[in-house]
Parts: C-alpha cells; sequence; structure tokens
C-alpha cells in the first residue's frame, strides 16, 4: 500500500511541475494579468478541474513560483558559503545571482511578477522573504570585506538592485550575459567596497 501511496504521489508531483512549467509558459509569452486558468490547463493538456485540483488560483500558481525561486537562491547562498575569502564570496553572488536574474525567462516573468505585487500585496509578501535571505546574505558576506553591519545592509540593498537591474536589461532583450558583462559588474560592486585583504 505504501509502495501506491509512493506511486501517486509521485504522480501528482510531476502532474504539479507540469502545470507549473505550462503557468509559467503562458505567464511570459502573454502576462501574468492576461493568463487564466483554462490558458494554463490547455497549455498543459489538462483538464480544467485538474487544475483547479492542484492549484485554486493564479495566487496559488504564483505562491509555488516564489516558493520554486527561494529553492534557486538557496543555491547561490549555498555556493557564497562554501568560499574562503570575503571577495570570492562577493564576486561568486555577483556571478551567480546576476546570471540567474539575466535568464530571458526569468527576467519576463521578474517583469511580470513585479508588476502583480504592486496590485496585490499578497504576492509582494510571497517574494519579500526571497530578497530578504539575499540582503542578508550578502551584508553578512560584504561585512568580511570590511564594511560596519548597518553600511553593509545598505550596501547589499544597493548591490542587488544594480545586479538586477542590469541583468533585466540583458535578459529582456533575449541575450545571453557575456563574459565582458559580468566583469564589468564585478568590477563595479569591487569599487564600491572597502580593499580588504582576506
Amino acid at each position: 500500500m505504501s509502495k501506491e501511496k509512493g506511486k501517486r504521489e509521485m504522480a501528482s508531483d510531476a502532474r504539479r511541475k507540469l502545470l507549473m512549467e505550462a503557468a509559467i509558459t503562458c505567464f511570459v509569452e502573454s502576462g501574468i494579468s492576461r493568463t487564466s486558468m483554462r490558458d494554463i490547463a490547455g497549455k498543459a493538456g489538462v483538464s480544467i478541474g485538474n487544475l483547479y485540483n492542484h492549484f485554486p488560483g493564479r495566487d496559488d500558481l504564483i505562491a509555488e513560483i516564489a516558493k520554486m525561486d527561494a529553492a534557486d537562491l538557496a543555491g547561490v547562498v549555498a555556493q557564497v558559503a562554501e568560499c574562503d575569502t570575503a571577495q570570492n564570496a562577493v564576486d561568486t553572488f555577483v556571478k551567480n545571482y546576476f546570471v540567474y536574474c539575466a535568464d530571458p525567462v526569468s527576467a519576463v516573468l521578474t517583469v511580470e511578477i513585479t508588476s502583480e505585487a504592486l496590485r496585490n500585496p499578497a504576492i509582494e509578501n510571497l517574494f519579500s522573504g526571497n530578497r530578504a535571505m539575499l540582503v542578508d546574505t550578502l551584508a553578512r558576506t560584504i561585512s568580511g570585506c570590511g564594511l560596519e553591519k548597518t553600511r553593509a545592509t545598505e550596501t547589499s540593498g544597493l548591490v542587488l538592485d544594480t545586479i538586477e537591474g542590469f541583468a533585466l536589461r540583458v535578459g529582456l532583450a533575449g541575450k545571453k550575459p557575456r563574459k565582458r558583462d559580468v566583469e564589468a559588474l564585478l568590477s563595479f560592486v569591487r569599487s564600491t567596497l572597502p580593499r580588504h585583504d582576506d
């Protein structure tokens, strides 16, 4: 019986993944506000009832995207934690977060979700924890470069804004990040930090 339950859970997980992929495709192609649950069900090739069994509404799909985003960003945080020096940690954070944000699908989805969040505080709350995790990680890393805590937190927010803005410009143009883009960004971020030898 537990084997059968395991198979059902795997099938349910696979169905949820299919539905999420369909939702993200629809959101990127048509925009969140112009995507209906029927559109998503059609893209996934399932009945509307099946979609509602897994996700009662669009906000539930967006909440799932927030969870997926948190899991992806936890990977960035884990790579930063493995670095041997504060400067390597900052460089690793900047490179990996920039590449993550500059992905064309991620860039369009960011614009769509930001637009929805402006109208719906519940959606903004879903993603605010992800940003707080990034600011905290970067602030702790930057503190290791010689900035005191308050200044490190303020600087981290500005660095995130810089990474995200540059990445959006690259991603929305449908381009892959170039090595010189990453190097320019690294050079800029390094220039904002005190010189510090680990």
